[in-house]
């Protein structure tokens, strides 16, 4: 998930839904950080990054972007893609917000990944939506939801 914005309601009914859908491991994107260690706070694994607008972007102790090893699969995480470093735009997975507009795109080798936001009814022209990525052992399925937790869109790749 990303771009919640201080929308804690509709964060939290993400993740319930997400929960619900078989998700273990949780992403918060950034904007904004304090709901990210909230939604830590519920019990969650989380994994987060500081949006540009938190004043946890510009604390050097926290750090802007984030790399996992989940099930073999590398996954570079962070708010913006220009907080990425070089290396890390070859990960298997590069999942961003920022944006606001949810994407799943092959870009070379990798799996670009944006959930879209959680601002509110409309950010950007864009209904919120939260994504999950399923991890097999042949394929990755990559999925954007309503925040009813049908599907809005998905993709399925083989894993190199």
């Amino acid at each position: 998930m990303s771009d919640t914005h201080g929308n804690r309601a509709l964060m939290f009914q993400a993740g319930e839904v997400m929960k619900h859908l078989g998700a273990t491991v949780f992403f918060h994107l950034g904007d904004d950080y304090p709901d990210a260690q909230e939604l830590a706070m519920s019990g969650l694994d989380v994994r987060m990054v500081p949006g540009l607008w938190c004043d946890a972007y510009r604390d050097a102790r926290v750090p802007k972007r984030i790399v996992e090893y989940i099930h073999g699969v590398t996954i570079a995480a962070a708010h913006a893609a220009k907080d990425l470093r070089h290396t890390e735009h070859g990960a298997d997975i590069i999942m961003t917000g920022h944006t606001h507009e949810p994407a799943i795109e092959p870009i070379g080798h990798s799996l670009y990944f944006n959930p879209g936001h959680l601002k509110g009814p409309q950010s950007r022209g864009q209904r919120p939506s939260f994504g999950i990525l399923t991890l097999s052992d042949h394929v990755v399925h990559a999925a954007i939801h309503e925040l009813t937790g049908s599907i809005r869109f998905e993709k399925r790749f083989r894993r190199r």
